[in-house]
C-alpha cells in the first residue's frame, strides 16, 4: 500500500514538473502503395480514402479533372488494413456520373452511414449523389437514389454563402452532417461547415449550425476532414497544387461530442510521406477501425513528392496524432459493464435458488439424522428409549417452498454455495470498441421458511477481468463484494413472487499492458430485482411462465488516470448512472423419475430489453485542460438468454448438475457465455449423546455429544455434580482426525 501511495506522488510529481513540456505525438510512416491512375494525365488520383469496419475493403473516390472518370473505386485486402495486401484485381468501381446529380469531374469526398447500407459522394462543384448498397460496405451491387435537386455549394446555406466542398461526414447516429469548405484562394478562406439534419442520413433535411474557421491554423486549401470515434476529436489537412507547400495535419478538440462550436484549436503537425518526412500533396485521409492506424492518399502533380498512392502509419494510441487520450468511453463503458454484471450475477444466481428448491421440493427431507443415546447409569437407563424416541422426532428439513412445517421447524437454517465462471464479449458499437469479460464468483447463502415464505441472505465475492480491444492493451480488474436479502412469497394459483435487496461495494483498477496501475475508483450500489412466475406448467413440454424487473444505481468515485505512453494525466470526475431491464420468458423442468435417481432436464429462454439510458461522463485531459463530455451509449437495447441443463440425483442425496448460459445481444456482436458445474451430496450425519450419572461418585454427572464429520470427530464433554453446596462443574471441546 506504502509502495502504491509512493508510486503514485511520484507519477504526479513528475507530471507536475514536466506539464510544460509534452511531446507532441507523431505518428509513425510504415509502408506505401501504389493506387493505379486509371485517368492518364497529370491530375488525377485517390482522393478520399475509407475501410469496411473489418478492414476487408478499402474505398477511394477518384479525382480527375475530366468527367470521363467518376468513379468510386474498391479494393479487397488479404489482411485486414494492411495495404500492402491489397488485390488490384478485385478492383470493383461504382458510377458516381449518372443521371441529373452527376457528381462529373473533381469528386472530392465520400460517406458511408452507420450501418454501411448508404454511401454519399460530394463534388466541389455542388453536386451530391448517394446509392444504396445491397451488401454494407460493398459497391458492387448498388441503386442510386432520386436527385433530390439541391445545388451544395449556396443551397443549404453555411460558410460564407458559398461552400466549395471537398469532403462529406457525419455524426454517429446521422443527425449532424458537415461539409469541409475548401476555400477560394491558395491562403485558404474555408472551414467545417456543420448542418443539423431533421432526418438521419438525409442532406436535404439540413440546416446550417455552426462554421469553424480552419484558415489560421493551415496554411493551404483544406482538403479533408475527420472524427474520432465519439466525435471529441476532429482532424483537418490541407493541400495544394503544384510544389506543395509545408501542409498540415490540424487537430481539435470537441468538449461537446460533434458539436464544432465547442472546438479548440490544439496543435498540428507538418504532413509527411515517408520515413524520411518526404513531403507530397494529400487528397484524403482515414483512420481504421480501432484508431491505431492512419492513411492519406496523394494524386498526381507536377513536383509533389510520391504519387498516386495510399499511405499508411500506425499510431501509439487511438487516433494519437499531436496528442494522445485514452479511450474513455470504452474505458467507462467497461466500468458500466462492470456494474450491470455485478448485480446481474447476484440476482441471477439467488433465483436459480429458487428454482433449485421447487425442482428438489419433493426430497426436502434428503439429510439423515440419527441419534443414538449411550446411558450408563443404571437408574436413568430406563429414561433411554423415551428420550431416544423423542429425539427421533425432531424434523431436521430443508426450507421447503410448497410444505408448511411446524412452528418447531420454522427456525431451521439452510445454507448453500454458489461457484460462477462466465466469459464473453460486450460493447462493440460505432463509439465503443469491444471489451473482452471475464468473472468469476462465489456465492454463500443462507435461508429458511417462515410462515410458508422464504427469507435469506447471501454474500457474494466476485472478480471481475476486462480486455479493452480499444488498441491500448489496458484492462480493468474489479473485486465485489455483495449482500442481499431475499425472499419468496407463494400468491394465489400456484405462483410466486421472488423478491430481492442487495448492496455492493467495488473496487476496480485500471492496468496497462505491463500489468501497472495507471488508476483506480471505488464504487458503491444498490439494486433490486424483482420476478414473478406461474408453477402451472403449459404443453406438454412443462412450459412455465415468467417476468422479471430489475433495477440499480451505481455512485463511482472520481480518480485520476496516468497514461504512462503519451505523459499524460486525465481527470475523470465523479459518476452516478442507473441501470436496469425488465425481461420475460418460458422456463422448462421436466425430472425423469428412475428406479433409485432422478434426471432433470432443465433450462428457459429470456428476452430482455435493457432500460440503462445513456451515461454522460465528463473527462479533463492536463495536456490542454480542456473538460469533454462523454456519452455511454445504451448499446443493446433488446437482448436473449438462454440456459439448458442437466441434474441427476441419486436417492442417498448425491448430485451432479451442469448447465450452459449465453447471453447474445440482438443489435451487436455483444455476447456471454456462462458454464455452471454443480456437486453436491447430502450424507448420513451419525451423532452419539451421551450422559453418564453416578451417584456414588458425589453425583456426578458427565454429558458428552459426538459428531462424526468425515475423517474428523468433534467431542463436547461437561460434568456438574449435582447436589453439591459448592458445584464443581467444567467442559471441554475436542477435534480429532484420522487420515
Amino acid at each position: 500500500m506504502i509502495n502504491k501511495l509512493f508510486l503514485k506522488i511520484f507519477v504526479i510529481s513528475f507530471f507536475v514538473l514536466t506539464s510544460n513540456s509534452f511531446a507532441v505525438v507523431m505518428p509513425v510512416f510504415k509502408q506505401s502503395v501504389a493506387v493505379t491512375d486509371i485517368t492518364g494525365d497529370a491530375i488525377g488520383g485517390p482522393a478520399d480514402v475509407t475501410f469496411s469496419p473489418d478492414g476487408t475493403k478499402i474505398h477511394f473516390t477518384n479525382f480527375s479533372n475530366k468527367t470521363a472518370f467518376p468513379f468510386l473505386r474498391q479494393f479487397t485486402l488479404t489482411t485486414p488494413f494492411d495495404i500492402s495486401t491489397m488485390d488490384t484485381s478485385s478492383e470493383v468501381r461504382l458510377n458516381l456520373g449518372a443521371g441529373s446529380d452527376a457528381l462529373g469531374n473533381f469528386i472530392q469526398g465520400h460517406a458511408f452511414n452507420s450501418d454501411g447500407t448508404k454511401i454519399f459522394a460530394i463534388s466541389s462543384n455542388g453536386t451530391l449523389n448517394i446509392h444504396t448498397l445491397t451488401t454494407p460496405y460493398d459497391i458492387s451491387d448498388s441503386s442510386q437514389e432520386a436527385d433530390d435537386g439541391i445545388d451544395y455549394i449556396a443551397g443549404i446555406g453555411g460558410g460564407d454563402g458559398t461552400v466549395a466542398s471537398r469532403d462529406i461526414e457525419f455524426n454517429n447516429d446521422g443527425t449532424k452532417m458537415y461539409l469541409l469548405d475548401g476555400g477560394n484562394t491558395a491562403s485558404g478562406d474555408g472551414g467545417v461547415v456543420e448542418y443539423d439534419l431533421g432526418t438521419p442520413f438525409v442532406p436535404s433535411t439540413a440546416t446550417s449550425v455552426n462554421e469553424v474557421d480552419t484558415t489560421s491554423t493551415l496554411v493551404a486549401f483544406e482538403q479533408d476532414v475527420e472524427f474520432d470515434d465519439d466525435g471529441t476529436r476532429m482532424y483537418v489537412i490541407d493541400s495544394f497544387t503544384g510544389a506543395a507547400p509545408s501542409v498540415k495535419i490540424a487537430v481539435y478538440k470537441l468538449s461537446t461530442p460533434f458539436h464544432t462550436s465547442t472546438a479548440t484549436f490544439v496543435g498540428s503537425i507538418k504532413n509527411f510521406f515517408d520515413g524520411s518526412g518526404g513531403t507530397g500533396a494529400p487528397l484524403g485521409l482515414g483512420f481504421s477501425s480501432d484508431g491505431m492506424k492512419l492513411y492519406q492518399t496523394t494524386y498526381e502533380i507536377g513536383g509533389s513528392g510520391d504519387l498516386d498512392r495510399v499511405y499508411e502509419y500506425d499510431l501509439v494510441c487511438p487516433y494519437g496524432i499531436v496528442i494522445c487520450e485514452t479511450d474513455a468511453v470504452t474505458a467507462i463503458g467497461a466500468q458500466v459493464e462492470i456494474a450491470k454484471n455485478v448485480i446481474s450475477q447476484n440476482s441471477s444466481t439467488i433465483f436459480k435458488r429458487f428454482n433449485w428448491l421447487r425442482r428438489n421440493d419433493e426430497r426436502a427431507n434428503l439429510t439423515n439424522h440419527e441419534v443414538k443415546l449411550n446411558i450408563h447409569n443404571p437408574i436413568l437407563a430406563a429414561l433411554k428409549t423415551n428420550f431416544e424416541n423423542s429425539l427421533k422426532n425432531i424434523q431436521f428439513t430443508p426450507a421447503s417452498l410448497k410444505k408448511e412445517n411446524s412452528s418447531k421447524n420454522k427456525k431451521k437454517w439452510s445454507h448453500w454455495s454458489h461457484v460462477d465462471v462466465s466469459f464473453g464479449r460486450v460493447g462493440d458499437t460505432a463509439s465503443s470498441k469491444p471489451k473482452e469479460v471475464k468473472t468469476k464468483g462465489f456465492m454463500y447463502g443462507l435461508d429458511k421458511l417462515v410462515d410458508n415464505k422464504i427469507f435469506g441472505y447471501a454474500f457474494r465475492y466476485g472478480k471481475d477481468q476486462v480486455d479493452l480491444e480499444d488498441g491500448s492493451s489496458n484492462e480493468l480488474e474489479s473485486h465485489t463484494f455483495s449482500l442481499n436479502m431475499y425472499s419468496s412469497v407463494p400468491l394465489k394459483r400456484q405462483s410466486n413472487l421472488n423478491l430481492l435487496l442487495g448492496v455492493s461495494y467495488l473496487k476496480i483498477d485500471q492496468l496497462d499492458k505491463k500489468n501497472r496501475e495507471t488508476g483506480g475508483r471505488n464504487g458503491k450500489q444498490i439494486y433490486t430485482s424483482i420476478s414473478y412466475e406461474n408453477e402451472n406448467a403449459y404443453t406438454k413440454y412443462d412450459l412455465i411462465p415468467f417476468g422479471k424487473f430489475e433495477m440499480g444505481i451505481t455512485q463511482f468515485s472520481d480518480y485520476t488516470n496516468f497514461d504512462l505512453v503519451s505523459n499524460n494525466i486525465e481527470n475523470h470526475e465523479r459518476l452516478k448512472f442507473r441501470t436496469g431491464n425488465a425481461s420475460a420468458g418460458l422456463k422448462f423442468d421436466s425430472i425423469l423419475y428412475l428406479k433409485d435417481k432422478t434426471l432433470s432436464r432443465n433450462g428457459f429462454i429470456e428476452y430482455i430489453y435493457d432500460l440503462t439510458p445513456d451515461i454522460d461522463h465528463n473527462v479533463r485531459s492536463h495536456i490542454d485542460n480542456v473538460s469533454v463530455k462523454k456519452t455511454i451509449k445504451t448499446h443493446s437495447l433488446h437482448n436473449l438468454k438462454g440456459n439448458i441443463g442437466l441434474e441427476y440425483m441419486n436417492s442417498n442425496g448425491s448430485t451432479i448438475a451442469i448447465n450452459y448460459e449465453r447471453f447474445q445481444s440482438l443489435h451487436e456482436s455483444g455476447h456471454k457465455d456462462s458454464l455452471l458445474i454443480k456437486l453436491g451430496t447430502a450424507k448420513k450425519q451419525n451423532a452419539n449423546f451421551d450422559v453418564i450419572y453416578d451417584p456414588t461418585n458425589n453425583n456426578k454427572t458427565e454429558i458428552s455429544y459426538l459428531k462424526n464429520f468425515d475423517n474428523f470427530k468433534l467431542k463436547l464433554n461437561s460434568n456438574y455434580n449435582l447436589f453439591n453446596k459448592i458445584p464443581d462443574y467444567g467442559a471441554n471441546i475436542e477435534l480429532s482426525g484420522t487420515f
